[in-house]
């Protein structure tokens, strides 16, 4: 059958009329824990702050009057990190309910027997728990970051200006950090100055950790998908589980490989390009790397849809 506008939101209206208790407290963990995790960073930093002006470091030190994220800038950016890991844990979980109509043997028998096609079900279900799951961690996102924005107004004043969780976040994705560490200032006849013009190389090696962080994330959230289509109930344990194998399996390649890599150096330094191959090397394996993740996402974003076609009322892995 052909997907079908109203039979398809007709499918929408009783989902989220039937599982709206479940919809919400998904998205009311997310909320409150993110809300949660920026209050107490802003407390670490309202501490580090309040003992600064105690030791009178902030007065005694002209660099830090008037901004109080100059001494604790490594503690936003600590904050931010916890958020975004908690956000993406939290999509994984988002991922690992898709399925959850089916976790019974009632809710199957009610869910194959609905009036809509198993692309027009499966369209939703996904949809609603990526695009939607990403919303509310979106949305969760901007209201912590407005809460620590406002009591930084209350306890600082505008003087300092309002640093940005959501920023910091960025920074994270954007390696700020790593690409200030490749590019620092330097001195040149005492005066302080940028290096002239980054490394073409460098850069193209930061784009290409950055193309396999996202792909990485991505697909990570799709096998969590996955594992829901293969199993209904406690499937995120078991996709943790499987996931935590399949992580030591490759620390141990990733050795092995390196162990490799060592036996050759002395091969490989009596080359004077060396450091450049390297990294281009390196930039062209993390490229091919991202692509694979890509690929995985696709595979198993099918073979969800291929298994939630072929869900029975009883089955071996769910009774």
């Amino acid at each position: 059958m052909k997907f079908n506008k109203e039979r398809f939101a007709n499918f929408a209206k009783y989902d989220l009329a039937i599982n709206r208790v479940f919809y919400r407290n998904l998205a009311l963990v997310t909320l409150v824990g993110t809300i949660g995790i920026a209050m107490v960073g802003f407390s670490a930093r309202y501490t580090l702050w309040n003992n600064l002006q105690i030791d009178g470091v902030m007065t005694n030190d002209p660099s830090m009057q008037g901004n109080p994220f100059s001494p604790d800038y490594n503690s936003m950016t600590m904050t931010a990190s916890y958020i975004l890991s908690f956000l993406i844990i939290m999509m994984m979980i988002f991922a690992g309910c898709w399925a959850h109509n089916l976790r019974n043997k009632q809710g199957r028998i009610t869910e194959l027997t609905l009036p809509a096609t198993n692309w027009e079900k499966y369209l939703w279900h996904t949809g609603l728990m990526l695009v939607g799951g990403f919303a509310v961690c979106l949305l969760s996102l901007l209201v912590a970051d407005g809460l620590n924005a406002l009591l930084t107004l209350i306890v600082y004043g505008s003087e300092g200006g309002v640093a940005s969780l959501t920023g910091a976040i960025g920074d994270i994705f954007n390696l700020t950090f790593v690409k200030n560490a490749m590019f620092p200032q330097v001195t040149i006849n005492g005066e302080v100055g940028i290096m002239d013009g980054p490394n073409e190389t460098a850069l193209a090696l930061l784009n290409a950790i950055r193309f396999l962080i996202v792909s990485g994330c991505i697909a990570e959230v799709f096998i969590y998908l996955f594992g829901n289509a293969v199993k209904y109930k406690y499937n995120i344990i078991f996709t943790y589980i499987a996931l935590q194998i399949l992580g030591a399996v490759c620390v141990i390649l990733f050795f092995v490989a390196l162990a490799v890599f060592a036996d050759n150096v002395d091969h490989i330094s009596m080359d004077p390009n060396a450091g450049e191959t390297l990294i281009r090397d390196m930039t062209v394996g993390f490229y091919i790397l991202g692509s694979l993740a890509l690929i995985l996402t696709a595979v198993c974003g099918w073979k969800s849809y291929h298994l939630y076609t072929k869900a029975q009322i009883t089955s071996s892995l769910n009774k």
